[in-house]
């Protein structure tokens, strides 16, 4: 779409989105699966929905440095073709209500972050990450109904 951040950022930087398919096969000796980075942040909203949804699987996930990336999909691509991975987290609507209970004293606390803030509208949420090994990184959060760096 045109504007994806990783469009924009192509636009602005004059390099187009993503890796040669080629390049990531040579690096993985012919396998179709890689590895992609996850920061601290990102793994910061996995340990949120974590605690919201008691899954062990998410806790681990959160402690990984990076996940394991199937290239299964690419393998009709020709392998000049570009290809961009990013990690995704979506929480269901039907998990979020418990992001709004009320406390005793009647006053909701102040959202400790922005997965938080969007949890609390009970639309679900999708937190979108780009990460790469040199460490740059983008993340966007939204409502689970349209993709997290679409905004409006």
């Amino acid at each position: 779409m045109p504007d994806h951040p990783l469009i924009r950022l192509a636009r602005r930087t004059n390099r187009p989105p993503g890796v040669v398919l080629a390049d990531v096969l040579r690096q993985t000796g012919g396998a179709y699966e890689t590895t992609t980075p996850l920061t601290e942040t990102f793994r910061g909203y996995i340990r949120e929905v974590a605690e919201l949804t008691s899954d062990n699987d998410l806790f681990r996930i959160a402690e990984l440095p990076e996940v394991p990336v199937s290239l299964e999909n690419c393998r009709q691509l020709d392998p000049q073709a570009r290809v961009v991975m990013f990690s995704r987290l979506e929480v269901s609507p039907a998990e979020t209500p418990r992001w709004r209970r009320i406390p005793p004293g009647g006053i909701p606390a102040t959202p400790r972050s922005d997965l938080e803030r969007v949890l609390r509208g009970c639309r679900g949420a999708r937190v979108e990450e780009h990460a790469l090994a040199d460490g740059t990184h983008w993340h966007h959060i939204g409502p689970a109904d349209r993709p997290a760096w679409r905004r409006g």
